[in-house]
């Protein structure tokens, strides 16, 4: 118990120091005053090959000209980017995206530092797990996540594409493989959607996690005009998803996920535009994606940090202050630990203390993403399973 007591002081102390951090951002951002991103979400492509039924990018019409890896080198390295720690590559699907080392090899040449995470549905394993292994044999740190969405024909019957699956299962024993070589440079999860569809598939799930040693993070169906989906999707089996998410470890996203589904308001303080913000990959610079048309500026026509403190921008953070809250993992999870440092600090401690080997399954994070897994450095996710912890 000693060791646990020691590690419950430890988390409180950096607790503190986070909460003097998160009083600061609060201040700055309701006093107008300017903050830099600390993480940033690239739109590698918009192509997708998926034929999801819950998200419709699949049916836009693709950019003809995205930003190349030296422009998107160019771009990261203006000093608004400086205190980056977190790229996310997203996409649609990024492994359909020519050039997706050279994309990733200028991240890191420009943020050096920069944990560099990249989202795929898995329907290309043999390309991902090309570009992950040149990657890590870069020196890079790689996150590295995908959807499943069920067991076999139901992940198929979800994702729209038959052998779906099967693929996804392969990428996942092969990024296994590159785990047991490279080690905790390479961090593996899988993503699961929970909707109407897939809610008595769960116990599989988590059952498949388990069995291969990866994150889980299970969110929630979640409507932006980034996916196409507004007004798309209603539940017809609310108490059996409120049954799922209760059973789920318990953090502020849950709460916050339980809350919607009971109707209640689900406004925070949220940071986009203030501590991260997306970039297309056809330069424009956006909030997030429920706000994905709310524009800030290109970085093709101005530099980010020119962009940054333009008047567009400062309409852009009116939107997001106007914006009624959203169920998106890394807009709520970037924007609580940017904020709520001190619920944090009390959450992790205690959990550390019951549990000091938590369970892998039942990850409560909250994105429905078209293009596979969207885990992040959330601050209230729990570590992934040993081996050793689930002997």
């Amino acid at each position: 118990m000693g060791r646990e007591i020691d590690r419950v002081f430890a988390f409180a102390y950096e607790g503190t120091k986070a909460t003097a951090v998160g009083v600061k951002n609060l201040v700055l951002r309701n006093t107008g005053a300017s903050l830099k991103p600390k993480r940033l979400v690239f739109m590698t492509t918009d192509r997708c090959n998926s034929r999801c039924g819950h998200c419709y990018i699949w049916k836009q019409r693709p950019t003809d000209t995205p930003l190349t890896a030296q422009q998107l080198r160019n771009v990261l390295s203006d000093p608004l980017f400086g205190n980056v720690g977190y790229v996310l590559n997203t996409g649609g699907e990024p492994t359909l995206r020519k050039g997706l080392e050279d994309i990733i090899f200028a991240e890191h040449e420009a943020l050096p530092k920069t944990t560099i995470q990249l989202s795929t549905n898995g329907l290309l394993p043999d390309r991902a797990v090309t570009v992950v292994k040149a990657a890590l044999e870069h020196g890079i740190r790689v996150d590295i996540g995908t959807s499943i969405d069920g067991i076999g024909e139901k992940h198929d019957q979800i994702r729209g594409v038959k052998g779906s699956f099967e693929k996804v299962d392969y990428l996942l024993h092969e990024l296994v493989s590159l785990r047991d070589r490279y080690g905790d440079r390479i961090r593996i999860s899988a993503q699961m959607t929970l909707f109407d569809l897939n809610l008595d598939s769960v116990e599989e799930v988590r059952a498949y996690a388990k069995n291969m040693n990866i994150d889980l993070l299970e969110g929630w169906y979640n409507e932006a005009s980034f996916y196409s989906n507004t007004g798309r999707h209603s539940t017809n089996a609310a108490d059996k998803l409120i049954q799922v998410i209760e059973s789920q470890p318990k953090s502020p996203l849950q709460q916050e996920h339980l809350r919607a589904l009971r109707g209640k308001s689900i406004k925070f303080t949220c940071f986009a535009m203030y501590t991260f913000c997306v970039l297309k990959c056809n330069g424009d610079i956006v909030p997030c994606l429920n706000l994905w048309d709310v524009k800030a500026g290109n970085v093709r026509e101005n530099s980010p940090s020119t962009i940054w403190h333009s008047d567009e921008a400062k309409k852009a953070r009116k939107a997001v202050k106007d914006c009624s809250g959203c169920l998106n993992s890394w807009g709520m999870g970037w924007s609580f630990g940017a904020s709520c440092s001190l619920l944090l600090t009390s959450n992790t401690a205690v959990r550390f203390l019951l549990y000091p080997r938590p369970p892998v399954t039942g990850q409560s994070l909250s994105l429905a993403h078209s293009c596979g897994s969207s885990q992040t450095q959330n601050p209230f996710r729990q570590p992934r399973q040993t081996a050793q912890s689930r002997s």
